[in-house]
């Protein structure tokens, strides 16, 4: 089994010809019309990271928790969200990964907009987001540390349409 760090995932997502921006725990990059910013974990040891994509309009933001579970216990079981170590409760405050496409890789829960919209307000005070299952298990543990920096900076770029600039040089 192969295991990928962090670093090397988080360089994939962010590729692109956009240099990526720092706020905090966070990286944004923007290319081809639409901003990514990926939340980093905040231990060292950690192997999940959550990633936030928008495009401009009115279009809702996606939220996706990606997790590199190489011993493949983490797919199929349900995990609650959880900012500063409080539930997130409500419709769609579940998560479920998908399968890795391949042993040892990554897993992928992409949250629902009832979930997307309590974590947009939780980015604005909170300090930590977790996906912890029943067990106590914990899926990923993700810094908020420059989450709202992260976001205007988005809005920023999507507003003055600089996110397709890289792309169309």
């Amino acid at each position: 089994m192969r295991r990928l760090a962090l670093p090397f995932l988080t360089a994939m997502l962010l590729a692109g010809p956009a240099a990526a921006e720092t706020f905090g725990d966070w990286q944004v990059s923007c290319d081809a019309g639409r901003c990514q910013a990926v939340g980093l974990a905040d231990r060292p040891d950690a192997k999940g990271y959550l990633t936030i994509r928008r495009q401009p309009g009115a279009a809702p933001a996606q939220i996706t928790v990606l997790v590199v579970d190489p011993e493949g216990t983490i797919a199929d079981r349900p995990y609650i969200l959880i900012a500063d170590g409080k539930p997130l409760g409500g419709p769609g405050a579940t998560v479920t990964f998908s399968a890795p496409e391949e042993e040892g890789g990554l897993v992928q829960a992409t949250l629902s907009s009832d979930a997307t919209t309590r974590l947009t307000r939780a980015l604005r005070t909170r300090h930590t987001l977790q996906l912890r299952a029943a067990d106590g298990s914990m899926a990923a543990n993700v810094s908020l540390a420059g989450a709202v920096a992260s976001w205007l900076y988005m809005d920023d770029r999507l507003a003055r349409g600089e996110a397709g600039a890289a792309s169309a040089t």
